[in-house]
């Protein structure tokens, strides 16, 4: 991030209006944290995915109301209320929305500590708000008139060391839904956790139970959206708070046969899948988001359907669908959109489909069929290939292209439209419905997808001479 996007000329504008009426006005959190990346680092983190640059700004030195009126002069500006923390359900005005043109900023007055907690006070000082803030990465305010940096907590040498820090010991007690920050940010920036941060987890995560499930998901889609997604799961194991999802947590030590898993158990295999998905830097709108959270769970049945013979091989035969509750219930513990849910336990059931068989014409129809219409064979794809790769030592690479997989379907992800509808067969047979119609239609699919019919009319004789053989050993039933 360079010095170009901070020095915003609104951001200039809205401080002079600002600092007329007797306030201070300072750019914090994303932006101003990027942009210190940038002076530190030598580089921003990758935003390309995760939304970072927030344009997020503090007003010290002027109460709500006021802050909003100065803010009317530059646009469309209302309040809202915001929440004070995440185990309370007080809430009080202490945020402006504020649109110029088609951008929209957000402005806050600055917070106080007080006995454990912060309240929004206009005569803090910025090192009480700072106190108030997260991590001390986020604790960096850049002040647009003067064109400097402000660094209340030192942070510096935090940024250096690629260091996520909390700003204040009591921060995840103030707001727990914190702690998935922490996982979300030392994912997306590529930072380790600090000690203190670390101690606080040890300690504070069970108060997660406190935050409302419709909070949790965002954070898990930050996550989700990030360059390095093991960093944020190495750290919820190391700070205890993979225990929130003991589903999760069976995975470690879950045993795996050793010639096709020689990485270890269930747990080191899942943070090799889910880095080997990120590395495909797949695209948002390419689903992301849902591959991500699929390759967290995908083997999430593993603990379940284990069995270790005589002999001592182990066995998970059966672990896609054994771990289809356990996924749902992973994916309603943090609120995830049906849009995201659907496919990854349609992944999650099938991703063994194939077992790394050669892809033929049939097989890869048929799958088409049990994945669509909330995923496709491109997904799959992006699954099997993240899977294979997932081990430590890899002996080679996943055996085809994207191109190669689907080259005996003619390139296509999808399942194909069969040449007769439901109602046509309907209409053709004389039926009113009920399940004979739903066993004649998957009779016409499978005939479809392995080539024995081409042509609507192929499609009826074969269900009217299906129902004429049913129909003689229905009477004699």
């Amino acid at each position: 991030m360079t010095l170009q996007a901070i020095n915003d000329f609104r951001f200039k504008k809205m401080a002079g209006c600002l600092e007329r009426r007797g306030g201070r006005l300072y750019v914090v959190g994303g932006l101003a944290r990027d942009t210190m990346i940038g002076q530190k680092l030598g580089q921003a983190p990758p935003c390309q995915h995760t939304g970072l640059g927030d344009k997020d700004l503090v007003c010290f030195g002027l109460p709500i109301r006021t802050l909003r009126e100065a803010a009317s002069e530059l646009g469309s500006a209302w309040i809202i209320d915001h929440r004070v923390m995440a185990n309370r359900k007080i809430k009080e005005p202490a945020l402006v929305k504020l649109r110029m043109g088609e951008a929209e900023f957000s402005l806050t007055i600055s917070r106080k500590p007080c006995m454990g907690t912060s309240f929004y006070e206009p005569g803090a000082t910025l090192a009480e708000d700072a106190r108030c803030r997260d991590f001390t990465v986020n604790a960096v305010y850049y002040d647009p008139l003067l064109e400097s940096f402000m660094d209340p907590m030192d942070s510096g040498g935090d940024f250096l060391a690629r260091r996520l820090e909390l700003c204040s010991p009591g921060g995840l007690v103030e707001d727990p839904v914190r702690i998935l920050r922490a996982m979300a940010f030392v994912s997306r920036l590529g930072f380790t956790p600090g000690p203190k941060l670390l101690a606080a987890t040890k300690t504070d995560w069970p108060l997660l139970r406190f935050v409302p499930a419709d909070r949790l998901w965002p954070e898990w889609r930050k996550w989700a959206l990030s360059a390095w997604p093991r960093l944020g799961l190495d750290y919820l194991r190391e700070g205890g708070a993979l225990a929130f999802w003991p589903d999760l947590g069976a995975l470690i030590g879950s045993p795996q046969l050793f010639k096709f898993h020689p990485e270890g158990d269930a747990w080191n295999h899942t943070l090799l899948v889910v880095e080997a998905m990120g590395a495909q830097n797949i695209p948002v709108s390419m689903g992301r988001v849902f591959l991500t959270i699929a390759a967290l769970l995908h083997d999430i049945g593993k603990p379940k359907v284990t069995m270790i013979s005589p002999e001592g091989r182990v066995m998970t035969k059966g672990h896609g669908p054994a771990g289809l509750p356990l996924a749902k219930r992973f994916l309603a513990s943090i609120k995830a959109p049906c849009s995201v849910s659907k496919p990854v336990l349609r992944l999650v059931e099938r991703h063994m489909d194939l077992s790394f068989r050669e892809p033929t014409a049939l097989n890869l129809k048929v799958l088409a069929r049990r994945l669509a219409p909330f995923c496709d064979l491109g997904h799959f794809w992006s699954m099997a290939k993240a899977d294979w790769e997932g081990r430590s030592p890899c002996p080679d690479g996943f055996p085809w292209t994207i191109e190669e997989f689907l080259e005996p379907v003619g390139g296509e992800k999808g399942p194909g439209v069969i040449p007769l509808e439901a109602r046509q067969l309907m209409a053709g047979l004389g039926l009113s419905g009920g399940p004979t119609v739903g066993r004649l239609m998957n009779v016409v699919t499978d005939a479809f997808d392995s080539g024995k019919i081409a042509t609507s009319q192929d499609a009826l004789e074969l269900a009217a001479s299906v129902l004429a053989d049913e129909s003689p050993r229905e009477a004699a039933s």
